[in-house]
Protein backbone atom coordinates (compact mmCIF):
# COMPACT_ATOMS: atom_id res chain seq x y z
CA UNK A 1 0.00 0.00 0.00
CA UNK A 2 1.75 3.25 -1.28
CA UNK A 3 2.45 6.88 0.68
CA UNK A 4 0.53 8.49 -1.54
CA UNK A 5 -3.02 6.22 -1.12
CA UNK A 6 -2.84 6.27 2.85
CA UNK A 7 -2.58 9.90 2.82
CA UNK A 8 -5.26 10.47 0.47
CA UNK A 9 -7.41 8.28 2.06
CA UNK A 10 -6.63 10.22 5.73
CA UNK A 11 -7.42 13.28 3.75
CA UNK A 12 -10.83 11.87 2.52
CA UNK A 13 -11.30 10.69 6.16
CA UNK A 14 -10.64 14.30 7.42
CA UNK A 15 -13.00 16.07 5.08
CA UNK A 16 -15.32 13.13 5.42
CA UNK A 17 -15.07 14.32 9.56
CA UNK A 18 -15.75 17.72 8.73
CA UNK A 19 -18.71 17.47 6.16
CA UNK A 20 -20.64 15.35 8.43
CA UNK A 21 -20.56 17.96 10.98
CA UNK A 22 -21.78 20.30 9.07
CA UNK A 23 -24.63 18.49 7.92
CA UNK A 24 -25.12 17.64 11.73
CA UNK A 25 -24.01 20.08 13.90
CA UNK A 26 -27.27 21.22 15.37
CA UNK A 27 -27.70 17.89 17.01
CA UNK A 28 -26.40 17.45 20.46
CA UNK A 29 -23.80 14.07 19.48
CA UNK A 30 -21.82 13.07 21.75
CA UNK A 31 -18.91 12.69 18.91
CA UNK A 32 -16.37 15.46 18.86
CA UNK A 33 -15.69 15.56 15.18
CA UNK A 34 -12.93 17.86 14.94
CA UNK A 35 -11.01 16.04 17.41
CA UNK A 36 -11.77 13.00 15.17
CA UNK A 37 -10.48 14.91 12.23
CA UNK A 38 -7.38 16.43 13.93
CA UNK A 39 -6.08 12.76 15.23
CA UNK A 40 -6.37 11.67 11.81
CA UNK A 41 -4.29 14.82 10.55
CA UNK A 42 -1.64 13.38 13.27
CA UNK A 43 -1.33 9.94 11.52
CA UNK A 44 -0.80 11.83 8.47
CA UNK A 45 1.98 13.17 10.02
CA UNK A 46 3.76 10.29 9.85
CA UNK A 47 4.11 10.17 6.26
CA UNK A 48 3.77 13.54 4.90
CA UNK A 49 5.89 16.41 6.90
CA UNK A 50 4.01 19.93 6.38
CA UNK A 51 6.50 22.95 4.79
CA UNK A 52 4.63 26.01 6.83
CA UNK A 53 5.58 29.75 5.96
CA UNK A 54 3.32 32.09 8.65
CA UNK A 55 2.80 35.89 6.96
CA UNK A 56 0.80 37.22 10.29
CA UNK A 57 0.88 37.53 13.59
CA UNK A 58 -2.81 35.48 14.28
CA UNK A 59 -1.11 32.27 15.96
CA UNK A 60 1.42 34.57 18.05
CA UNK A 61 -1.68 36.10 19.66
CA UNK A 62 -4.02 33.03 20.07
CA UNK A 63 -0.70 31.46 22.11
CA UNK A 64 0.29 34.53 24.06
CA UNK A 65 -3.42 34.48 25.33
CA UNK A 66 -3.69 30.80 26.10
CA UNK A 67 -0.07 31.01 27.63
CA UNK A 68 -1.65 33.89 29.69
CA UNK A 69 -4.19 31.73 31.33
CA UNK A 70 -2.15 29.44 32.05
CA UNK A 71 0.08 31.44 33.64
CA UNK A 72 -2.81 32.49 35.59
CA UNK A 73 -3.46 29.32 36.67
CA UNK A 74 0.09 28.69 38.12
CA UNK A 75 0.38 31.96 39.96
CA UNK A 76 -3.43 32.02 41.36
CA UNK A 77 -3.34 30.98 45.37
CA UNK A 78 -7.36 30.53 45.29
CA UNK A 79 -7.63 27.55 42.74
CA UNK A 80 -6.83 23.79 43.02
CA UNK A 81 -4.64 23.46 40.05
CA UNK A 82 -6.08 19.95 38.87
CA UNK A 83 -9.47 20.36 37.90
CA UNK A 84 -8.51 24.25 36.76
CA UNK A 85 -5.83 22.56 34.54
CA UNK A 86 -8.51 19.82 33.27
CA UNK A 87 -10.67 23.04 32.50
CA UNK A 88 -7.71 24.65 30.38
CA UNK A 89 -7.52 21.43 28.65
CA UNK A 90 -10.84 21.13 27.67
CA UNK A 91 -11.86 24.88 27.43
CA UNK A 92 -8.57 26.13 25.45
CA UNK A 93 -6.89 23.30 24.12
CA UNK A 94 -8.76 21.12 22.68
CA UNK A 95 -10.39 23.63 20.69
CA UNK A 96 -7.66 24.60 19.18
CA UNK A 97 -7.44 21.31 17.37
CA UNK A 98 -9.89 22.87 14.57
CA UNK A 99 -7.65 25.88 13.62
CA UNK A 100 -4.37 23.83 14.01
CA UNK A 101 -6.02 21.61 10.97
CA UNK A 102 -4.99 23.61 8.82
CA UNK A 103 -0.98 22.22 9.45
CA UNK A 104 -2.61 18.67 8.73
CA UNK A 105 -5.22 19.16 5.72
CA UNK A 106 -5.27 21.24 2.59
CA UNK A 107 -8.37 23.16 2.52
CA UNK A 108 -9.12 24.06 -1.66
CA UNK A 109 -11.53 26.22 -2.39
CA UNK A 110 -13.74 23.73 -3.59
CA UNK A 111 -13.79 21.60 -0.04
CA UNK A 112 -14.56 24.27 1.81
CA UNK A 113 -17.59 25.86 -0.06
CA UNK A 114 -18.88 22.26 -0.09
CA UNK A 115 -18.18 22.24 4.10
CA UNK A 116 -20.18 25.63 3.74
CA UNK A 117 -23.05 24.65 2.14
CA UNK A 118 -23.52 21.86 4.20
CA UNK A 119 -23.77 24.28 7.40
CA UNK A 120 -26.03 26.51 4.98
CA UNK A 121 -27.94 23.39 4.53
CA UNK A 122 -28.52 22.47 7.86
CA UNK A 123 -29.18 25.57 8.91
CA UNK A 124 -31.66 26.30 5.45
CA UNK A 125 -33.75 23.12 6.87
CA UNK A 126 -33.79 24.01 10.17
CA UNK A 127 -35.39 27.45 9.48
CA UNK A 128 -38.09 25.92 7.58
CA UNK A 129 -38.74 24.14 10.50
CA UNK A 130 -39.23 27.13 13.28
CA UNK A 131 -41.30 28.99 10.86
CA UNK A 132 -43.62 25.86 10.27
CA UNK A 133 -43.22 25.27 14.18
CA UNK A 134 -44.10 28.93 14.52
CA UNK A 135 -47.41 28.90 12.47
CA UNK A 136 -48.40 25.49 14.26
CA UNK A 137 -48.25 27.78 17.23
CA UNK A 138 -45.49 25.70 19.63
CA UNK A 139 -43.74 28.47 21.03
CA UNK A 140 -46.86 27.95 23.32
CA UNK A 141 -45.54 24.49 24.10
CA UNK A 142 -41.73 25.33 23.85
CA UNK A 143 -41.72 27.98 25.47
CA UNK A 144 -40.59 31.35 23.94
CA UNK A 145 -37.22 30.25 21.75
CA UNK A 146 -38.29 28.02 18.31
CA UNK A 147 -35.16 25.78 17.59
CA UNK A 148 -36.87 23.72 14.11
CA UNK A 149 -35.55 20.24 15.05
CA UNK A 150 -32.28 21.70 16.73
CA UNK A 151 -31.50 19.66 19.93
CA UNK A 152 -28.80 22.00 20.83
CA UNK A 153 -29.30 24.80 23.36
CA UNK A 154 -30.99 28.05 21.83
CA UNK A 155 -28.23 29.94 22.34
CA UNK A 156 -25.99 27.93 20.35
CA UNK A 157 -27.96 28.03 17.13
CA UNK A 158 -27.87 32.30 17.90
CA UNK A 159 -24.25 31.66 18.19
CA UNK A 160 -24.13 29.57 15.17
CA UNK A 161 -26.32 32.10 13.23
CA UNK A 162 -24.25 35.11 14.25
CA UNK A 163 -20.88 33.27 12.76
CA UNK A 164 -22.21 32.01 9.84
CA UNK A 165 -24.73 33.53 8.11
CA UNK A 166 -22.25 36.59 7.93
CA UNK A 167 -20.46 34.66 6.02
CA UNK A 168 -23.37 33.10 3.71
CA UNK A 169 -24.96 36.61 3.04
CA UNK A 170 -21.43 38.34 2.02
CA UNK A 171 -21.18 34.84 -0.36
CA UNK A 172 -24.75 35.47 -1.61
CA UNK A 173 -24.24 39.31 -2.80
CA UNK A 174 -20.39 39.85 -3.31
CA UNK A 175 -19.06 40.10 -6.99
CA UNK A 176 -17.29 36.79 -5.79
CA UNK A 177 -16.34 33.33 -8.38
CA UNK A 178 -18.32 31.62 -6.96
CA UNK A 179 -20.90 29.34 -8.78
CA UNK A 180 -24.06 30.95 -9.24
CA UNK A 181 -26.41 28.05 -8.47
CA UNK A 182 -24.74 28.52 -5.30
CA UNK A 183 -24.73 32.32 -4.77
CA UNK A 184 -28.92 31.80 -5.16
CA UNK A 185 -28.95 29.12 -2.68
CA UNK A 186 -26.99 30.74 -0.14
CA UNK A 187 -29.37 33.76 -0.74
CA UNK A 188 -32.18 31.24 -0.32
CA UNK A 189 -30.97 30.33 2.70
CA UNK A 190 -31.25 33.95 4.52
CA UNK A 191 -34.12 34.76 3.18
CA UNK A 192 -35.60 31.91 4.44
CA UNK A 193 -33.54 32.49 7.88
CA UNK A 194 -34.48 36.13 8.54
CA UNK A 195 -38.32 35.04 10.18
CA UNK A 196 -36.78 32.09 11.27
CA UNK A 197 -34.55 34.42 13.53
CA UNK A 198 -37.27 36.98 14.44
CA UNK A 199 -39.12 33.74 15.41
CA UNK A 200 -36.30 32.47 17.55
CA UNK A 201 -36.85 35.41 20.04
CA UNK A 202 -32.87 36.08 20.48
CA UNK A 203 -32.44 40.08 20.74
CA UNK A 204 -28.42 39.82 20.34
CA UNK A 205 -29.30 38.15 17.15
CA UNK A 206 -31.74 41.29 16.08
CA UNK A 207 -29.14 43.62 17.19
CA UNK A 208 -25.81 42.21 15.46
CA UNK A 209 -27.38 41.53 12.44
CA UNK A 210 -29.07 45.21 12.35
CA UNK A 211 -25.53 46.33 12.40
CA UNK A 212 -23.81 43.20 10.62
CA UNK A 213 -25.82 42.77 7.10
CA UNK A 214 -25.92 46.74 6.08
CA UNK A 215 -22.34 46.46 6.58
CA UNK A 216 -21.86 44.11 4.28
CA UNK A 217 -24.12 45.09 1.91
CA UNK A 218 -22.18 48.61 2.04
CA UNK A 219 -18.58 46.52 1.25
CA UNK A 220 -19.93 44.12 -0.62
CA UNK A 221 -21.85 46.42 -3.83
CA UNK A 222 -20.01 48.75 -5.55
CA UNK A 223 -23.13 50.42 -6.71
CA UNK A 224 -24.53 52.80 -3.64
CA UNK A 225 -27.71 53.03 -4.95
CA UNK A 226 -28.10 49.59 -4.92
CA UNK A 227 -26.61 49.08 -1.81
CA UNK A 228 -29.20 51.69 0.17
CA UNK A 229 -32.25 49.97 -1.83
CA UNK A 230 -31.23 46.20 -0.63
CA UNK A 231 -31.05 47.71 2.71
CA UNK A 232 -33.99 49.14 2.74
CA UNK A 233 -35.42 45.87 0.92
CA UNK A 234 -33.96 43.72 4.49
CA UNK A 235 -35.34 46.06 7.13
CA UNK A 236 -38.59 46.20 5.34
CA UNK A 237 -38.91 42.34 5.29
CA UNK A 238 -37.63 42.10 8.83
CA UNK A 239 -40.41 44.65 9.58
CA UNK A 240 -43.01 42.33 7.93
CA UNK A 241 -42.06 39.37 9.78
CA UNK A 242 -42.25 41.34 13.25
CA UNK A 243 -45.66 41.98 12.67
CA UNK A 244 -46.88 38.14 12.04
CA UNK A 245 -45.24 37.87 15.91
CA UNK A 246 -46.96 40.05 18.38
CA UNK A 247 -44.23 38.92 21.07
CA UNK A 248 -40.97 39.00 18.86
CA UNK A 249 -42.41 42.90 18.48
CA UNK A 250 -43.07 43.43 22.44
CA UNK A 251 -39.13 41.40 22.81
CA UNK A 252 -37.98 44.08 20.29
CA UNK A 253 -39.38 46.98 22.86
CA UNK A 254 -37.51 45.67 25.70
CA UNK A 255 -34.01 45.37 24.06
CA UNK A 256 -33.44 48.94 26.31
CA UNK A 257 -35.50 48.40 29.24
CA UNK A 258 -33.41 48.15 32.39
CA UNK A 259 -36.73 47.48 34.79
CA UNK A 260 -36.88 44.90 37.20
CA UNK A 261 -39.65 43.54 35.59
CA UNK A 262 -37.37 42.90 32.25
CA UNK A 263 -35.72 39.86 33.65
CA UNK A 264 -33.46 39.18 31.42
CA UNK A 265 -31.91 42.53 31.03
CA UNK A 266 -31.93 43.13 34.49
CA UNK A 267 -30.55 40.08 35.47
CA UNK A 268 -27.55 40.50 32.99
CA UNK A 269 -26.86 43.66 34.79
CA UNK A 270 -26.47 42.61 38.24
CA UNK A 271 -24.62 39.85 36.50
CA UNK A 272 -22.27 41.96 35.13
CA UNK A 273 -21.92 44.10 38.49
CA UNK A 274 -21.21 40.61 40.32
CA UNK A 275 -18.59 40.20 37.85
CA UNK A 276 -16.80 43.51 37.97
CA UNK A 277 -16.77 43.36 41.27
CA UNK A 278 -15.20 39.95 41.38
CA UNK A 279 -12.50 41.55 39.02
CA UNK A 280 -11.90 44.94 41.13
CA UNK A 281 -11.12 42.51 44.37
CA UNK A 282 -9.07 40.16 42.13
CA UNK A 283 -7.69 42.53 39.33
CA UNK A 284 -4.46 40.09 38.40
CA UNK A 285 -4.95 36.99 38.60
CA UNK A 286 -8.97 36.66 38.82
CA UNK A 287 -10.48 34.17 41.09
CA UNK A 288 -9.55 31.39 39.27
CA UNK A 289 -10.27 29.19 36.24
CA UNK A 290 -13.73 27.38 36.76
CA UNK A 291 -13.84 29.06 40.16
CA UNK A 292 -16.57 31.87 38.64
CA UNK A 293 -19.79 30.12 39.73
CA UNK A 294 -18.88 29.42 43.13
CA UNK A 295 -17.16 32.90 44.16
CA UNK A 296 -20.39 33.81 42.30
CA UNK A 297 -22.86 31.92 44.50
CA UNK A 298 -21.40 32.20 47.12
CA UNK A 299 -19.80 36.15 47.48
CA UNK A 300 -20.75 38.17 44.64
CA UNK A 301 -24.52 37.14 43.54
CA UNK A 302 -27.07 39.90 44.37
CA UNK A 303 -30.05 39.56 46.60
CA UNK A 304 -31.89 40.99 43.79
CA UNK A 305 -30.96 38.51 41.42
CA UNK A 306 -33.12 35.29 40.34
CA UNK A 307 -31.26 32.57 38.62
CA UNK A 308 -27.61 31.03 39.36
CA UNK A 309 -25.68 31.07 36.24
CA UNK A 310 -22.49 29.75 35.57
CA UNK A 311 -20.99 32.78 33.45
CA UNK A 312 -22.03 36.19 33.80
CA UNK A 313 -23.26 36.56 29.71
CA UNK A 314 -20.49 38.83 29.11
CA UNK A 315 -17.10 37.41 27.58
CA UNK A 316 -15.08 40.43 28.26
CA UNK A 317 -16.35 40.43 31.71
CA UNK A 318 -16.25 36.33 31.98
CA UNK A 319 -12.33 36.60 30.99
CA UNK A 320 -11.63 39.56 33.56
CA UNK A 321 -13.33 37.56 36.55
CA UNK A 322 -11.64 34.71 36.00
CA UNK A 323 -8.18 35.20 34.81
CA UNK A 324 -7.54 39.33 35.54
CA UNK A 325 -5.70 41.84 33.70
CA UNK A 326 -2.98 38.76 32.96
CA UNK A 327 -5.98 36.61 31.02
CA UNK A 328 -7.95 39.42 29.49
CA UNK A 329 -5.51 41.84 28.09
CA UNK A 330 -3.88 39.53 25.43
CA UNK A 331 -7.54 38.28 24.55
CA UNK A 332 -8.17 42.09 23.70
CA UNK A 333 -4.85 42.57 22.19
CA UNK A 334 -5.79 39.47 19.56
CA UNK A 335 -9.16 40.95 18.41
CA UNK A 336 -7.65 44.35 18.04
CA UNK A 337 -5.06 42.59 15.69
CA UNK A 338 -7.89 40.53 13.79
CA UNK A 339 -9.73 43.76 13.48
CA UNK A 340 -6.53 45.52 12.10
CA UNK A 341 -5.94 42.99 9.45
CA UNK A 342 -9.39 42.38 8.17
CA UNK A 343 -9.78 46.37 8.02
CA UNK A 344 -5.87 47.14 6.05
CA UNK A 345 -7.36 45.20 3.00
CA UNK A 346 -11.50 45.97 2.94
CA UNK A 347 -11.71 45.25 -0.31
CA UNK A 348 -10.61 41.54 -0.38
CA UNK A 349 -13.40 39.71 -0.23
CA UNK A 350 -11.83 37.39 3.05
CA UNK A 351 -11.60 40.71 4.97
CA UNK A 352 -14.94 41.63 4.55
CA UNK A 353 -16.11 38.13 5.56
CA UNK A 354 -13.82 38.27 8.77
CA UNK A 355 -15.04 41.80 9.69
CA UNK A 356 -18.93 40.80 9.77
CA UNK A 357 -18.16 37.64 11.25
CA UNK A 358 -15.71 38.79 14.12
CA UNK A 359 -17.89 42.00 14.49
CA UNK A 360 -21.31 40.11 14.61
CA UNK A 361 -19.35 37.50 17.01
CA UNK A 362 -18.30 40.02 19.11
CA UNK A 363 -21.59 42.07 19.45
CA UNK A 364 -22.36 38.10 20.90
CA UNK A 365 -19.66 38.29 23.65
CA UNK A 366 -21.66 41.32 25.36
CA UNK A 367 -24.22 39.47 26.13
CA UNK A 368 -23.23 36.12 26.65
CA UNK A 369 -20.01 33.82 27.22
CA UNK A 370 -19.89 31.93 23.78
CA UNK A 371 -15.99 31.74 23.53
CA UNK A 372 -13.72 29.49 25.16
CA UNK A 373 -16.18 27.78 27.40
CA UNK A 374 -17.93 24.78 28.55
CA UNK A 375 -21.66 23.30 28.12
CA UNK A 376 -23.81 23.15 25.21
CA UNK A 377 -21.77 26.13 23.48
CA UNK A 378 -18.31 24.40 23.38
CA UNK A 379 -18.50 24.43 19.88
CA UNK A 380 -18.81 27.62 19.07
CA UNK A 381 -15.17 27.99 19.58
CA UNK A 382 -14.27 25.40 17.39
CA UNK A 383 -16.10 26.49 14.14
CA UNK A 384 -14.58 30.05 15.18
CA UNK A 385 -11.75 28.59 15.25
CA UNK A 386 -12.36 26.75 12.04
CA UNK A 387 -13.02 29.81 9.99
CA UNK A 388 -10.15 31.58 11.36
CA UNK A 389 -7.85 28.56 9.80
CA UNK A 390 -9.67 28.95 6.60
CA UNK A 391 -9.44 33.06 6.77
CA UNK A 392 -5.52 32.56 7.01
CA UNK A 393 -4.88 29.84 4.54
CA UNK A 394 -7.24 31.82 1.55
CA UNK A 395 -5.33 34.60 2.80
CA UNK A 396 -1.76 33.10 2.45
CA UNK A 397 -1.40 34.38 5.90
CA UNK A 398 -0.62 30.70 6.41
CA UNK A 399 1.18 28.64 3.39
CA UNK A 400 1.14 24.63 4.38
CA UNK A 401 2.89 22.37 1.71
CA UNK A 402 3.34 18.68 1.92
CA UNK A 403 6.44 16.72 1.24
CA UNK A 404 6.14 12.52 1.32
CA UNK A 405 8.98 12.05 4.11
Amino acid sequence: MSKNFLVSSLDNLIFFCLVLYSLTFLFDLKINFFIIAFSLGLIKLFFVKPIIQIHSKHLHFIILFIFCIFVSIILNPNIIFYPSFSEFISRFIKPLSSLLLILLFSFTYKKTLIILSGFSFTLLLNSIFIILQFFQGDFINTGTRLTGFSSQHYMFLSGVNLLLLPIIFTLSIHNSTIPKKLKYFFLITIIINIPAIIFENTRIVWIAFSIVFPLIIILSLKNKIKAFLLIIILFFYSFCCFQLSPYSTARLQTISSTEYHTQNNYERILMWKSATNMFLDHPILGVGLGNYYQEYTSNYQSPLSRENQHQPHNNFLFTLAESGILGFFPLLILFIYMYYKALYDIKNIFQILMLSTLLSYNINFLTDSVFLVLGPLKYLSYIFYLYLGIYLVFNKYIIVKFIFK
